[in-house]
């Protein structure tokens, strides 16, 4: 609970400074967006109180070994015949019974209420999970759509600079109306592109204010550090280091969930060969008034409840209780082979997209030093216009081709994460 409203405070104290103050004076890391989405989170406070409803029932089932007692008393007026011999008068009876469901203590009812609370526990970390994935994701994703508009962003002005050298070139009596054309179409073309950025941008921004409850805008987010801030990039042999951290995948939220799964699926079965077990009762009665004198002052009893014809329904029972447990634990096996291709495949993809992102950058510094030289050969008549925007687009396509480089890691490395989830405990 404590928890609980620290969160809850720190949620309100960022969503107030946001409201307040200039997007300058304060931005939002990638923490204070998962802060704030998980303080806003109703499916977290959903599975929380799914966790104490299954505390509750634990329990309840625990105190349902106890003994039941239960007590009784009677009292009322008797008339009888005349000649009976018996006289009119009241009459009272007490009693106590005392009962004991052998079942659930031979079979250590609670087990199956425990291993749900375990299971209540493991799903809100996965929920928790869930949340911190799907914000850091759009978080990177914001990030590299942000850096792509700067990349259109500079090439307008790029085209816009070369449009001025073509009018230059045409107030000096040079014929280049084919150069403008071309490279006004360029430049509506970046235009265009630019715009569905935004419109990306736009929808990443909903759905980070969506999660964490706060109307964002670009400027309330803080980058800062680059690429190096989320993670460092693996080289050659990153792949192996990362194959290496996703062994042991037995110990992830998933494959844990998987198992208490199986767990209760056998402890059904297990407790199912108890169900014979018959019901003991004790009890003592008392009369309180005897009218007549053949009348028992007290009874004592002891009962025992069998259902003698029920034994071939609940065989039949037990035995889909093992085909349930055996198809669970073979669910089980396969859950874990699919988990550790899906690691060993993200790893994989994790460690290209990093070369990838690591050559393309190099493509691009390299094209970068050649904008300059190319623009003034240009304006020199060494080179033709189509080579020039030849040059630059070799430029555009290698950076935007590293960002979506880096947009493929960061993603990765982010399920990778969420897949190896409770791993470190």
């Amino acid at each position: 609970m404590f928890k609980d409203l620290m969160r809850t405070d720190k949620f309100l104290f960022i969503a107030a400074f946001l409201a307040i103050c200039p997007a300058q004076a304060f931005a939002l890391d990638l923490d204070g967006c998962v802060s704030m989405a998980l303080a806003a989170s109703h499916a977290l406070r959903s599975s929380e109180q799914k966790i104490n409803s299954a505390r509750s029932a634990y329990s309840r089932d625990r105190r349902s070994l106890f003994p039941v007692l239960s007590v009784s008393g009677e009292d009322g007026y008797n008339r009888y015949q005349a000649g009976s011999g018996l006289r009119d008068g009241l009459t009272g009876t007490t009693g106590a019974r005392f009962s004991l469901d052998l079942k659930k203590n031979l079979s250590d009812y609670p087990e199956l209420s425990r291993l749900e609370l375990e299971k209540s526990r493991i799903q809100r970390d996965l929920a928790e999970k869930d949340i911190v994935r799907s914000v850091t994701q759009d978080y990177y994703r914001l990030y590299i759509l942000l850096g792509k508009r700067a990349d259109y962003s500079e090439a307008r002005k790029y085209f816009s600079s070369h449009i001025e050298d073509i009018e230059k070139l045409e107030n000096a009596g040079l014929d280049l109306k084919l150069d403008r054309v071309r490279a006004e179409i360029q430049l509506k073309s970046l235009e265009l592109t630019a715009r569905d950025l935004d419109t990306d941008i736009d929808g990443v921004l909903r759905s980070l204010s969506s999660a964490t409850g706060a109307e964002l805008r670009a400027e309330d987010l803080t980058f800062q550090g680059g690429p190096e801030s989320f993670g460092r990039l693996p080289g050659q042999d990153g792949i192996a280091a990362i194959s290496t951290c996703c062994a042991g995948a037995e110990g992830v939220f998933s494959a844990r969930l998987d198992r208490l799964e199986t767990n209760s699926a056998y402890e059904t079965y297990r407790q199912s060969r108890f169900s014979y077990a018959p019901t003991l009762e004790l009890g003592v009665a008392r009369n309180l008034a005897i009218i007549d004198p053949a009348t028992e002052l007290y009874r004592t009893y002891i009962a025992v409840s069998l259902d003698v014809f029920d034994f071939g329904a609940r065989a039949e029972e037990r035995k889909a209780y093992l085909h349930d447990y055996e198809a669970r634990k073979e669910a089980e096996l396969e859950n874990q082979k699919q988990l550790r291709l899906s690691l060993d495949r993200l790893a994989a993809e994790m460690n290209g997209a990093a070369v990838s992102y690591d050559g393309l950058k190099k493509n691009y510094e390299a094209a970068a030093g050649n904008l300059e030289t190319a623009k003034l050969y240009y304006t020199k008549g060494k080179i033709k216009e189509t080579d020039l925007l030849s040059i630059f687009s070799e430029y555009l396509d290698a950076k935007q081709q590293s960002r979506d480089a880096l947009g493929r890691y960061l993603d990765t490395m982010t399920e990778l994460a969420y897949l190896r989830a409770g791993a470190e405990k």
